[in-house]
């Protein structure tokens, strides 16, 4: 009961900072408040879970927004989103857009709330675990981030964590060293930063 009432009360005040932007999170929100006060509590978490995963969408696609265009001689896939799954990993959401230039293949995605944070959090505390896995850690526009390259192969990724919220993978197949960096350079890190 505590539970649903702190529920309540909290998308009252979700609902009360956005009114004026009326939209299906604001109805379903207000919905879910008139469900909950009328003993509907079924239809209220329902009301609940899908203002939430539209929220989710809607940050999936602000992340994705950032994404970079497509370097000079490169082409550019539409980008992916994922927040519609996102209840069942934590609130997980996730963006990611694919390049290609001949037999050259890159992916940056970009994940927030991921379970991955925390291991990649230690990795990037302790320089001993960095350097265990293979990766070197270097600074691209002011990121610190995790570089992995087999020259012979031609292969290979950069992992950074933005903001302690954000999980950044690029990986490259069949590119150069330097082209898997400038990937990592055309991404905005101070905006990803900011995005909430």
């Amino acid at each position: 009961m505590k539970r649903l009432r702190s529920l309540s009360l909290t998308a009252a005040f979700i609902v009360s900072t956005v009114c004026g932007h009326a939209d299906e999170v604001v109805d379903n929100l207000k919905s879910a408040i008139d469900l909950y006060q009328s003993g509907n509590y079924t239809e209220a978490l329902q009301a609940m879970d899908f203002a939430g995963s539209v929220l989710r969408q809607k940050k999936s696609e602000a992340v994705a927004a950032i994404l970079p265009a497509a370097p000079a001689g490169w082409t550019a896939q539409d980008p992916q989103t994922d927040g519609a799954s996102a209840a069942i990993l934590g609130g997980m959401v996730s963006a990611k857009r694919a390049y290609t230039k001949d037999e050259a293949e890159v992916s940056i995605q970009v994940q927030s709330d991921s379970p991955l944070l925390q291991s990649y959090g230690m990795m990037f505390a302790n320089p001993a675990l960095m350097a265990g896995s293979g990766a070197k850690l270097e600074t691209v526009k002011g990121q610190r981030v995790a570089v992995t390259y087999q020259a012979a192969t031609k292969n290979g990724d950069i992992k950074a964590v933005v903001d302690g919220r954000y999980v950044v993978s690029i990986e490259g197949i069949g590119v150069s060293r330097e082209e898997l960096t400038k990937f990592a350079a055309a991404i905005d890190f101070a905006k990803l930063s900011k995005l909430k």
